[in-house]
C-alpha cells in the first residue's frame, strides 16, 4: 500500500492480464490493457463482443471464477476512501470484500440474474447498507427508500416491498442502480447497463447515470 498523491488517478490499470485456462488451451480474454480514470469522470472501455470489456471489469472487481480464470499479470491501482492506493489484483480476498460495495460497485448487463428472486428490493438495497455501512435495520430501510428516490423509480415507497419479478426491465435497472449506488461508492463500473432494455429505456438510464455521477462525484467506467 502506498499513501496517494494529490491529483492522482482514482484508478490506474496497468497492462492487465487476465487468461483462462482450459481443457482446449490458454484463453488469452485481456491481454495489456491498460487506462486510467480520475475521480469523477466518465471512461468508455470500446470493443466487440468477446474483446474481453466484462472480464476487464469483472478483473477490477476481483470477479474472476478461479478456476479456470485468473490475472496473471499487471496492477490494478486504486485509491480507496482513506486515500489510501491498492493493487487490486494482489489484494487479499477479505479486504478486496471490504472495498466491494463501499468503494467500488458494478451494475451488470442483466439485473434479474444480480437480484435475488425471493427478497424484497428494499431488503436487499437495506442488507448492502447495513453491511458497509453499519447502518442499524430502521436506518438501513430508510437509506434504501432514499435510494430509490435518488434513482427516479415511481411511487419509491411502494417498490420497497415488491420483489424483482414485479418489476419491469427497466425499473429492475433502475434497482441495481440504487443498490450499487447505496454505500456511496467513489467508482462505479456499469458493464453495457442496457443491454437487455429497448432503446428508449436505454437512453433514460443513461441519462440517468450521467446525472447521478455529476451529482455524487463518482467516477463511471
Amino acid at each position: 500500500m502506498a499513501t496517494v498523491h494529490a491529483g492522482a488517478p482514482l484508478l490506474q490499470v496497468k497492462h492487465l492480464k487476465t487468461h483462462f485456462f482450459t481443457d482446449a488451451g490458454v484463453v488469452k480474454a485481456v491481454e495489456d490493457v491498460s487506462f486510467y480514470l480520475n475521480p469523477g469522470e466518465t471512461l468508455a472501455v470500446v470493443g466487440e463482443s468477446g474483446s474481453g470489456k466484462s472480464v476487464t471489469s469483472l478483473s477490477i472487481m476481483g470477479l474472476i471464477p478461479n478456476p479456470p480464470g485468473r490475472i496473471v499479470g499487471g496492477e490494478i491501482l486504486f485509491r480507496t476512501r482513506e486515500g489510501v492506493v491498492v493493487d487490486l489484483a494482489k489484494l487479499p480476498v477479505k479486504a478486496l470484500r471490504t472495498l466491494r460495495g463501499r468503494d467500488i460497485a458494478m451494475i451488470f448487463q442483466e439485473p434479474m440474474t444480480s437480484l435475488d428472486p425471493v427478497f424484497t428490493v428494499g431488503d436487499q438495497i437495506a442488507e448492502a447498507a447495513a453491511l458497509h455501512l453499519g447502518m442499524n435495520r430502521a436506518k438501513a430501510m430508510k437509506r434504501a427508500l432514499e435510494m430509490l428516490e435518488l434513482v427516479e423509480i415511481p411511487a419509491a415507497k411502494q417498490r420497497l416491498d415488491e420483489y424483482p419479478h414485479q418489476l419491469s426491465g427497466g425499473m429492475r435497472q433502475r434497482v441495481m442502480i440504487a443498490l450499487a449506488l447505496a454505500c456511496n461508492p467513489s467508482l462505479l463500473i456499469a458493464d453495457e447497463p442496457t443491454t437487455a432494455l429497448d432503446v428508449t429505456i436505454q437512453a433514460q438510464i443513461l441519462a440517468l447515470l450521467d446525472k447521478l455521477r455529476r451529482e455524487i462525484g463518482m467516477a463511471v467506467l
